[in-house]
């Protein structure tokens, strides 16, 4: 067939082998909701674990800060007993209970006594200052109990006498309280992560179950719909959503199946008829005529036909129209129709184009094309005139098998109303063959995309001049049907020898 190029959209997915192939990576729904539920999963237990941290600290201030006040407590009782034998004893007993005191279990634990006006600290751990006590003094006025000392955060604990001449303060750094609070809430969030992996296979294999294998088996029903597997009916689900998509498939698959029964009838029908529009074999094998008819499709747009004048004289005709498929074939039936009605008012090849132009011009939208060839053949006179408005080259095999070309005359049909094409006149001899072909043959493609081409096609009919018309155009579709493979076959075939 004569191909015209022409642009195409460009689309944001490309077409390979049948099959969509999205350029731009996309998420899954699986993975989309995998994300969801994870980023929401971890805002919340973030804020969670914010919120159990700092209730477990200020829980632990508050039971350190009971257990200081309870400390203070009981050394205010002792001290009241040893205040009648001088500050010295209180010294050694205040010193004696503060050594007591552990720096790795109570940091910075600090004891001070205020007598009256003197004010008596724990020397063991050497953090006796006034500066000290001043702090711890200020911290007991707070409603926390807590202070800054030594650029550590303490806490207090703090009893006094019911006349306010005896005051016992207990201090201590709050790291050990902040660094348990840490140590649990590092343990809390280990039990998160793992707790959330869990959740998030958990939830992966429901997603799984519910929503990607149903997913997968309605793509995989869809492909097999578009590649021409009509019926396929794919199983219902249990979710609402899921179940109305595959019923909504089933249907469209049914639908599909039923108009694709009905167009494969309508083609049928189309393809007889076509078929009907050619002359039949024994018409063409009385005229000496051997013809060959392959469509790429249910029909095509390759057209052939023949006329027998009287006992000495047929007329030979071919034609090919742009595309294939029903279009095509009926730009095909147009043509035959106006062979027809003008091969019968007028026999010149030339004359005959010429009126099939303008008509075939008037009548076909714009863009559409079509190649014809004409010859009338005197058997008598071995005169063979023809004409070819663009057609693909053909070939006249003499008896002693030379070959010549049948080349073109003139322009394609539909172009410009006003064409014209020469007549060329040959002298032929018995036993020579006049072989016409349309371009489907010439330009059958291999599986790596090459085309048989002229010279392959010459070249066989040179190597088999010798065998029948009808061995010859056997040999003829065996050579493109090898050529091809496993390759489809892309434009209509036709081929058509004469017997001189």
């Amino acid at each position: 067939m004569i191909r015209i190029p022409h642009n195409q959209d460009q689309n944001c997915t490309e077409h390979r082998q049948g099959k969509t192939v999205f350029t731009k990576q996309q998420a899954s729904i699986r993975t989309a909701l995998l994300l969801a539920v994870n980023t929401v999963l971890l805002v919340g237990l973030s804020i969670g674990l914010i919120f159990d941290y700092q209730r477990g600290l200020d829980q632990r201030l508050t039971e350190k800060q009971i257990s200081l006040q309870e400390e203070a407590a009981l050394l205010h009782s002792a001290v009241t007993e040893l205040q009648v034998h001088g500050h010295s004893d209180v010294q050694r007993f205040i010193d004696h209970a503060c050594a007591r005191m552990q720096d790795a279990v109570s940091p910075g634990h600090h004891i001070v006594v205020r007598l009256d006006q003197v004010i008596l600290q724990a020397r063991t751990h050497h953090r006796a200052s006034p500066a000290f006590a001043r702090v711890i003094q200020q911290a007991s006025k707070t409603p926390a109990k807590t202070g800054l000392a030594y650029g550590k955060p303490i806490i207090v604990g703090t009893e006094s006498s019911a006349d306010d001449k005896l005051q016992i303060y207990v201090s201590e750094f709050t790291q050990n309280v902040q660094q348990a609070s840490r140590t649990q809430l590092l343990k809390r969030a280990l039990e998160m992560a793992v707790l959330g992996v869990v959740l998030t296979l958990v939830v992966n294999l429901i997603l799984m179950r519910l929503v990607t294998r149903p997913i997968a088996i309605l793509v995989h029903a869809v492909r097999r719909i578009a590649d021409r597997e009509l019926g396929v009916s794919p199983p219902g689900f249990k979710s609402f959503e899921l179940d109305f998509l595959s019923a909504e498939i089933r249907q469209m698959s049914s639908k599909l199946e039923l108009a694709e029964k009905s167009q494969r009838v309508q083609m049928s029908k189309a393809r007889r008829i076509q078929c009907n529009l050619l002359p039949s074999p024994a018409e063409l094998h009385s005229a000496g005529i051997y013809n060959v008819h392959m469509p790429a499709e249910d029909v095509g747009g390759d057209f052939f036909d023949m006329k027998v004048l009287d006992d000495d004289r047929v007329v030979i005709c071919m034609g090919d129209v742009t595309g294939h498929g029903v279009p095509a074939a009926m730009g095909a039936a147009m043509l035959k129709i106006l062979f027809e009605h003008s091969s019968g008012e007028m026999t010149d090849p030339a004359k005959v184009l010429a009126h099939i132009n303008r008509r075939f011009y008037e009548v076909t939208l714009e863009g559409d094309f079509a190649t014809m060839f004409m010859g009338v053949l005197d058997r008598r006179s071995g005169r063979f005139v023809y004409a070819s408005a663009g057609h693909e080259i053909g070939y006249v095999i003499r008896q002693n098998g030379l070959i010549d070309k049948l080349d073109g005359t003139g322009l394609l049909l539909g172009v410009d109303p006003e064409a014209v094409c020469e007549a060329i006149e040959l002298q032929v001899h018995v036993s020579d063959r006049i072989v016409l072909l349309t371009d489907g043959l010439v330009e059958a493609l291999s599986p790596e995309g090459n085309i048989l081409g002229r010279t392959a096609i010459k070249q066989l009919l040179k190597q088999n001049s010798l065998i029948s018309s009808d061995e010859q155009a056997r040999k003829l579709v065996q050579l493109v049907e090898a050529h091809q493979d496993s390759q489809a076959q892309l434009d209509d075939i036709t081929i058509a020898i004469l017997c001189v």
